[in-house]
């Protein structure tokens, strides 16, 4: 009997026929559920009976959620965090949790630099005027020469790297572990987090969300940034306590701030809607078409894997 694969994520609805023959030719098949959006977790409860592989997007996999996944094997991300899944109680049901590691970083690092570029420029500032049939003028300054602090050189804080180098920016860099060669061969510097905040005229984050990570931009973190310096958010929301950052744009501690990632998602009573100073996306980092081609091959390729006694490219437990 073939096993049945449980597709929860929305953004490969468009792609259904496609799934279900890849997940054919590997002597699987794709689940057929009534799948309701937002999934609620009484509702992941429901779905997740009788399957024996999951591809999910953000929906929070739970210790209850996993109670009720009977035949559940593996569970694959279709992106590279995995904070939302409960790996230890996965890994105690023998559940393999993969994720997909490489498939996304180019299509974060490039919006982080939109962010950039869209603050430094005031670009929505300028384009909001200009819907009010004003002829404004908005100075803003270049990205040329400036210094960029990369909170996680990761997959995805390499390839803002990289990115800096066509803008001639001095990067600073902060992790716990260091790829020297990378850095030696780009002209990074390793510095710790503090002198980083303190030198940097844009702080971009690129970390997992971890206990260590947990709000590891906060008041005090926020007060050793120029008040000139613009902090960039893609990584994870509670990596930056929201509260914080509110009062920091609303005492004018730091210039502006580009969001990707929110403490609550969606979020809700949008308290930065006030600050003509802040680019706001909703979790878009890695939506891009390529970026989507490549998650759903490799979401699928480590359920199929496992599922059929091999080993997953990304597992994480």
């Amino acid at each position: 009997m073939a096993k049945e694969v449980l597709v929860l994520t929305w953004k490969y609805g468009g792609v259904r026929e496609e799934i279900a023959r890849f997940l054919d030719s590997r002597g699987c098949r794709l689940a057929e559920r009534e799948i309701i959006y937002p999934i609620t977790e009484d509702h992941l409860c429901e779905l997740v009976r009788d399957v024996d592989g999951l591809i999910v997007g953000l929906e929070p996999v739970t210790k209850k959620v996993l109670e009720h996944a009977n035949r559940l094997k593996v569970i694959s991300t279709s992106g590279v965090g995995y904070n939302h899944i409960d790996v230890e109680e996965a890994t105690r049901k023998g559940i393999a949790v993969c994720i997909c590691a490489g498939c996304n970083n180019h299509s974060v690092a490039e919006l982080t630099f939109a962010m950039m570029l869209g603050l430094s420029r005031r670009v929505l500032e300028a384009d909001r005027s200009m819907r009010r049939g004003q002829w404004g003028r908005f100075f803003g300054q270049e990205l040329w020469g400036k210094t960029l602090g990369i909170v996680g050189l990761g997959r995805v804080g390499k390839s803002v790297a990289l990115l800096a180098r066509a803008f001639n920016m001095q990067v600073l860099a902060h992790d716990i572990v260091w790829d020297i060669t990378f850095a030696n061969e780009h002209g990074i510097s390793y510095v710790p987090l503090d002198r980083l905040l303190r030198e940097s005229d844009y702080v971009s984050l690129h970390v997992p969300l971890t206990p260590e990570t947990y709000y590891l931009i906060d008041e005090r973190a926020l007060s050793l940034m120029k008040p000139t310096a613009y902090l960039i958010n893609l990584a994870r929301g509670p990596v930056v306590k929201q509260s914080a950052l509110v009062e920091a744009l609303r005492a004018g501690k730091i210039a502006g701030a580009g969001l990707d990632v929110f403490e609550v998602e969606p979020i809700e009573e949008n308290p930065f809607i006030e600050f003509e100073n802040v680019i706001m996306t909703p979790h878009l980092g890695g939506s891009t078409q390529e970026a989507l081609e490549r998650t759903l091959y490799l979401s699928l390729t480590n359920v199929t894997n496992v599922l059929n006694g091999l080993p997953a490219h990304c597992q994480v437990n």
